[in-house]
Formats: C-alpha cells, sequence, structure tokens
C-alpha cells in the first residue's frame, strides 16, 4: 500500500507540474488531450487563449467520462469561463457525436463545424440535432465539404473565423481543414466515414493532423489531391484515423504526415467479448482494433522510438459480417514507436510549446 500510495503522489505531482498555468511558467504551450472514452473519440485542445473540442463521441457507457474531463477542465481554466471557442464534429457517428447535446447544454459553443450530413438513418443523432439547434443556442455554424475546401485548386485548405476561433499573442494558432463531405463520384467508397474532416493545428512549429475516421478510400484521395504540396500534410502528431483498423492507414499517408507521435482513440481489446469468445457488435472486440496491419505500417514506416516499448494487444481479425459464428483474434504485440492508444494508456495529454517541442503524459 505505501508503494502505491508513494506512486500516486509522484503521478499528482508530475499532473500538477504538467498543467501548472501559473504566471510565468508554460503560459505559451497549447495542450492536445485525447480523452478515453473507449470506442470512440473526443479530443480536447487547449490553448493559453480558449479551447476547441474536436469530436465529441464514445462508446456508448462513456459519455460520462467525457463530461467528467470536461467538468475538471473548466474547473482548472476558470478564466475560460465554461466556454468553447468551437467544436468540429469529423463525421456522422455516434462514436464521434454523442455527447454533442449535453456539452451545448453546459457550455456555451461559439462556434460549431461538422461535414453537414444529417441522415435520420445515421448512428449520429446528435450531429443532426446541433444543426437544427444552433439559431436557438447563438453558435455560428459552418458545413465543409470537399469542393468548397478544394474551390479553385486550392492547395492550402480552408480556414477562417468558424474553423480557427481561437487568438493568441505572442503565438496565433491556426486551424485549417484539408477535407470534408464528398460528393457523390468524388470518391469511391462513400461510406460516412470517408466524409470525415480533416483537421490540421500548427502552434508556432508544433503541428497536429486529425483525420477521423478516414478510411482508405478517402485516404488515396487526399494523399493524391495534395501530392505536390507535400508539407500541407506533415505533421508531428497524428491522430490514426478509423480507431487503428485495418483501412485506417497506408504507407502513402505515413510517408507524407511523417508523424514523429500516433495517437489511436479506441477502447479495451476485450470490450464486447461474450463468454463463448463470440463479438457484441460494435464493440471494440468485435472490430479488432487496432488492427495489426495500421500498427505495422506505423512500426515501419515511423522513426522515433518510445524509451521504452511495450507489449499490448491488437487484432488481427475482426468478426464476419456474414458470419457472427467466426471469433475476432488478437495478439500481443510488441510497440517500440512512438504509438500511443487510449486502449493501452488511458487519457493522453500533450504538450507543446511553439518551438516545436512535446512532452507526453497519460494515465498509464
Amino acid at each position: 500500500m505505501k508503494t502505491l500510495n508513494l506512486k500516486l503522489y509522484f503521478l499528482t505531482v508530475l499532473l500538477a507540474s504538467f498543467f501548472l498555468r501559473a504566471s510565468g511558467q508554460d503560459t505559451d504551450a497549447m495542450y492536445a488531450h485525447f480523452i478515453d472514452v473507449g470506442q470512440g473519440q473526443a479530443i480536447l485542445l487547449e490553448f493559453p487563449k480558449g479551447a476547441v473540442l474536436i469530436d465529441a463521441g464514445g462508446q456508448k457507457d462513456m459519455k460520462e467520462k467525457l463530461l467528467f474531463f470536461l467538468g475538471q477542465f473548466f474547473a482548472r481554466r476558470t478564466d475560460l469561463n465554461r466556454t468553447l471557442n468551437g467544436v468540429i464534429i469529423t463525421h456522422q457517428h455516434v462514436d464521434h457525436d454523442q455527447g454533442l447535446k449535453d456539452i451545448a447544454g453546459r457550455y456555451k459553443v461559439l462556434n460549431y463545424v461538422d461535414n453537414g450530413h444529417h441522415d435520420p438513418h445515421g448512428s449520429g443523432k446528435m450531429q443532426p440535432w446541433m444543426e437544427q439547434h444552433v439559431g436557438e443556442l447563438h453558435i455560428n455554424y459552418e458545413a465543409i465539404t470537399y469542393d468548397k475546401v478544394t474551390a479553385g485548386h486550392n492547395l492550402q485548405g480552408l480556414t477562417n473565423g468558424n474553423i480557427d476561433p481561437v487568438t493568441g499573442s505572442p503565438v496565433d494558432p491556426l486551424i485549417t481543414v484539408y477535407s470534408g463531405a464528398f460528393l457523390p463520384g468524388e470518391v469511391s467508397d462513400m461510406k460516412e466515414n470517408n466524409h470525415s474532416l480533416v483537421v490540421k493545428v500548427m502552434y508556432g512549429r508544433a503541428s497536429f493532423l486529425f483525420m477521423g475516421d478516414l478510411e482508405t478510400s478517402g485516404i488515396e484521395k487526399v494523399t493524391d489531391y495534395y501530392k505536390n504540396t507535400p508539407k500541407v500534410l506533415k505533421a508531428d502528431i497524428l491522430q490514426v484515423g478509423h480507431h487503428g483498423a485495418k483501412n485506417a492507414m497506408t504507407k502513402d499517408w505515413v510517408k507524407a504526415v511523417r508523424p514523429k507521435y500516433a495517437i489511436i482513440n479506441c477502447g479495451q481489446w476485450n470490450w464486447g467479448v461474450n463468454a463463448d469468445s463470440t463479438a457484441q457488435k460494435f464493440t471494440t472486440y468485435a472490430y479488432g482494433h487496432p488492427n495489426k496491419k495500421a500498427i505495422d505500417l506505423l512500426e515501419n514506416n515511423m522513426t522515433d522510438n518510445r524509451p521504452q516499448p511495450i507489449k499490448v494487444m491488437i487484432g488481427i481479425s475482426g468478426t464476419d459480417p456474414h458470419d457472427p459464428t467466426v471469433k475476432p483474434v488478437f495478439k500481443q504485440a510488441t510497440i517500440t514507436k512512438n504509438i500511443f492508444a487510449t486502449a493501452w494508456n488511458g487519457n493522453i495529454n500533450i504538450k507543446a510549446t511553439p518551438d516545436g517541442q512535446y512532452a507526453v503524459i497519460s494515465d498509464r
């Protein structure tokens, strides 16, 4: 017990120092909080003068975990007056939008951006709800399409006051969208995941790229469009698409981004396993996340190593949609590169300074 208490003490001290915002210390840093919401995604970007939330999802039993994290955040950042400068939802799926209504009810949201989809049969019900209520909530709203982003063969992405609502001095963050909802025929696979917004955040020399649940078809489209402007997709921190699924990554994408760190938002590998090892639908276990194919692409093409390798469970295969008796297969793997996952690490908090230096701290 003494050892445990000592560990908890040092963790508390470390967290306190990491988030310290006292005058003259770390006041010029930004933080990206990859919140552990299980099989889903919610990322809070914390700046000296504001905050932006990218996705507000999670697995069905973890919405309260997101709300608790935000509550603790605003209790610490009282200067923000319970206000989110922006909320960006990458696409209309429940594991990315389920917390929207609760967040809009508890906090002031100034700007809201999504891909404009409001399919009544889609799994995400809160994105359409938000679109319908932005007027009465006095929220500035913009739907982002691929055509809008690339109008006039624009290769610099799209940014404006809705997308990039945070200012700062001496460092002014830059938030830019590089892909949005496609029109029929613009991409070979029209699944909702491929309509994910691709968002890049620059903070001085620090850089982050968020790709929602973009899959192979969308990845190839975006990679090809920006192939002659390689610096556009380059980012030090990559949010790995589609929770690390086998279709979440391509070799060309990893080479274009050249990440120093890769972060995967996903649930515990055995969430959804039945007693007979079959899988419950729409769970981490059923999907086989994160998948060996995506992990191998990152391991083989990233250059920055972890201080110490770790052993984790990764998916070899998920369920067969045509045969529910087929059981997912997972195996233990050794991670040597700077790859982190909420399933392995809990909440992942990345501090970024304007000169492009990073510090990562996680729950475990």
